[in-house]
C-alpha cells in the first residue's frame, strides 16, 4: 500500500513537468526520452540543460536553485571556447554569466546555495578576511538603530583582526610615543613649577625675593635667609645652584663645588677678624628631584666651631634608626669629599661641614636617609642646641620687619665688600 502510495506521487509530478509551457512551441522542451540509459551521469546532464532551456526561455529563475543546476554551472563554467553544440554553450554561459551579474549587487542573505557557492570560488581574499569585512559592513548597517559605544567597540575589534601595513602601524605607534612623551614632560613642567614656586630662596623662583641677593656667580648664588628662619638672624646664609639640581652630589660640575670652597673661604676670612667661622649644613629629603636644593651657611663662634664634630656625631648615632638601614655615619675630608662617599644620584642624605678645625681630622659627615621620619631642620636643632638658642621652628611665626632685614643686610655688604670674590667676575 506504501509503495502504490509513493507511485502515485511520482505520476503527479511527473505530469505537472510535461504540462506545456506558456511560451511558443520552438522554446519547448522536448520529451524527456523514456528509452533506459546506460550511465546516470548522461542522464542528469540531459535534465538539466532541459531546465536550463527552459528557464532561459520562460525567464523563471527557480529552476536555477536547484542542485543539479548548481553542479551544471560548474560545469559550464569550465567547458572550453570550442565546444561540440555552440547553441548549448552560449546558453549555459548565458545562465552563468547573468547568475554572477546578479549575484554582485545581492547580499549574502539574499542568495541562493548557487550563487554562494560561485562567490566562494571566486574569492580571491582569506575566509576568514572576507568574513571579519562583511561582519562590519553588516555593523555598520545595524549602527544607525543601535544606542550606546558597544556597537563601536565591536567594530573596533573586528577591524584590529585585518590585516595592517607594517611600516603605518609602526609610524602611528612611533607617533603616539612621541606624543606620551611629550604629555610626561609638560606633566613634570607643571609639577616642578608647583613645588619650585614654593623655594623662596632660589633665583629661578616666583617667590624669590630680590633684595636678598648678596653674591651672585656663574654657578651659585649667595641669599640672605629670612629672619623668620634665620638661626642667627643677619648670619644666616643660603648657596643655591643657579640651575635647578636636587642636591649638591647631583651636580657633576667641578666648578659648582670650586665655587662652593671660593664661597666657603671668603666667608671664613671675613668671619675669622670677628672671632667666628663658617658650619655648612645641607638635607636632601626624598623629592622626586623636583625640590630645588640649598647648602645653610651659619657664622657661629669659634668654641661652637670646636665642639661641633663632637655633637654631630654623637646626635647622628642617636638618630640611627631614622636614617633607614645605611645608618653609617661617613666622615669627610678634603681628600674624600661628600660628592665622592655619597652615590651620584637619587639617594636623600644629610652633610654638615665645619671645615679645617684642630679637633678632628675630618672636616665632616655625612649619612643617607632611607626613613621617612627623618626631620628636615634636624642640623639646625642640633646647632642650636650647642649654641643654647631655641629651635628654628620657634622663629617660624614671629614677625620681624623689613627695616630689620634691610638693616642686616646692608652690614653685611659692609663687610663684604672686600672678601667679595664675584665682583671680579664682571671684568
Amino acid at each position: 500500500m506504501l509503495s502504490g502510495i509513493k507511485v502515485g506521487k511520482k505520476k503527479k509530478k511527473a505530469k505537472k513537468v510535461h504540462e506545456p509551457s506558456a511560451s511558443s512551441d520552438s522554446d519547448r522542451p522536448e520529451p524527456v526520452s523514456k528509452e533506459p540509459r546506460h550511465g546516470h551521469e548522461n542522464d542528469d546532464n540531459q535534465s538539466v540543460a532541459d531546465k536550463l532551456r527552459n528557464a532561459i526561455a520562460s525567464g523563471k529563475t527557480s529552476v536555477l536553485e536547484d542542485r543539479s543546476a548548481s553542479r551544471m554551472i560548474g560545469r559550464l563554467e569550465s567547458l572550453p571556447m570550442e565546444a561540440e553544440n555552440p547553441s548549448d554553450f552560449a546558453a549555459s554561459a548565458t545562465v552563468v554569466v547573468s547568475r554572477k551579474i546578479s549575484s554582485i549587487d545581492k547580499r549574502e542573505e539574499d542568495m541562493t546555495a548557487a550563487e554562494l557557492a560561485m562567490n566562494e570560488r571566486n574569492m580571491t581574499m582569506p575566509w576568514d578576511e572576507q568574513m571579519v569585512r562583511n561582519a562590519i559592513r553588516t555593523g555598520k548597517k545595524r549602527k544607525k538603530g543601535i544606542s550606546g559605544d558597544d556597537s563601536d567597540e565591536e567594530l573596533e575589534n573586528m577591524k584590529r583582526l585585518l590585516p595592517v601595513d607594517v611600516k603605518e602601524q609602526k609610524a602611528k605607534a612611533a607617533g603616539k610615543a612621541t606624543q606620551r612623551e611629550q604629555h610626561r614632560e609638560v606633566d613634570r613642567y607643571l609639577k616642578q613649577e608647583k613645588i619650585t614656586a614654593k623655594c623662596s630662596w632660589w633665583v629661578g623662583s616666583k617667590s624669590f625675593a630680590k633684595h636678598r641677593l648678596l653674591g651672585f656667580g656663574n654657578h651659585l648664588s649667595l641669599v640672605m635667609a629670612p629672619p623668620n628662619l634665620s638661626l642667627i638672624p643677619g648670619h644666616h646664609f643660603h648657596m643655591v645652584p643657579i640651575q635647578h639640581a636636587p642636591s649638591f652630589v647631583e651636580c657633576n660640575d667641578d666648578a659648582i663645588w670650586d665655587e662652593v670652597k671660593r664661597f666657603h673661604t671668603a666667608l671664613s676670612n671675613m668671619y675669622a677678624t670677628k672671632g667666628k667661622g663658617i658650619i655648612l649644613l645641607e638635607t636632601v629629603l626624598p623629592n622626586n628631584g623636583f625640590w630645588q636644593t640649598k647648602m645653610d651657611v651659619i657664622a657661629v663662634p669659634f668654641s661652637v666651631l670646636q665642639d661641633a664634630p663632637m655633637y654631630f656625631k654623637s646626635s647622628m648615632v642617636e638618630q640611627s634608626d631614622e636614617w633607614g638601614t645605611h645608618n653609617k655615619v661617613m666622615p669627610t675630608s678634603a681628600r674624600k669629599p661628600v660628592k665622592s662617599v655619597l652615590p651620584k644620584k637619587g639617594f636623600p642624605y644629610f652633610y654638615v661641614d665645619w671645615g679645617s678645625v684642630s679637633t678632628s681630622e675630618n672636616t665632616g659627615y655625612c649619612a643617607i636617609i632611607e626613613g621617612d621620619s627623618f626631620r628636615h631642620d634636624f642640623g639646625m636643632d642640633t646647632l642650636s642646641s650647642i649654641m643654647d638658642l631655641d629651635p628654628i621652628r620657634f622663629n617660624r611665626r614671629r614677625k620681624f620687619s623689613h627695616e630689620d632685614e634691610r638693616e642686616n643686610i646692608a652690614a653685611f655688604m659692609e663687610g663684604w665688600k672686600k672678601f667679595d670674590w664675584t665682583k671680579d667676575l664682571q671684568g
